[in-house]
């Protein structure tokens, strides 16, 4: 179980707390540690499934893109996407990541039982995905997380 991508380089310290301040969230500690070794990254080859089952709906995902901070490229950004996406998503939550079903990987800071990371299927590309349900609960952390991919 790993995360199979072309890393965009590495997040600054004082970035992410930016980004943490910007978006009134507190990043866990293994998430941090992503962004500082890889800042997000592309499967650019496709080589990798990156894919991860959603269990609740027996459906499959592939990752495509894990968002970086400041990346400078195209459609990379967490801040770009979450700040698109702000009043479509949970609040504290920041998108992270997208896949090649065209839903967005979502990391939220709700403060009860539901936080974690989730799918959310804003083009209901799934059979399940409606206006009262597009968003799959994935993993608890982000360690978890990484430990759902296949390849």
């Amino acid at each position: 179980m790993v995360l199979t991508l072309d890393p965009f380089g590495h997040a600054e310290d004082e970035n992410i707390e930016l980004l943490e301040k910007r978006f009134d969230i507190k990043l866990p500690v293994d998430y941090k540690e992503f962004l500082v070794t890889q800042n997000g990254g592309r499967n650019l080859s496709y080589t990798f499934e990156n894919s991860i089952k959603i269990h609740q709906i027996d459906e499959t995902i592939n990752i495509d893109t894990m968002f970086g901070i400041n990346t400078g490229i195209k459609n990379a950004d967490i801040e770009q996407w979450t700040e698109e996406y702000r009043n479509d998503i949970f609040e504290h939550s920041i998108i992270i990541g997208d896949t090649l079903q065209h839903g967005f990987l979502l990391f939220w800071q709700s403060g009860d039982a539901n936080e974690g990371l989730y799918y959310y299927d804003d083009t209901y590309q799934l059979e399940a995905s409606s206006d009262e349900n597009n968003a799959y609960f994935l993993a608890k952390t982000f360690s978890e997380f990484i430990e759902l991919i296949q390849n």
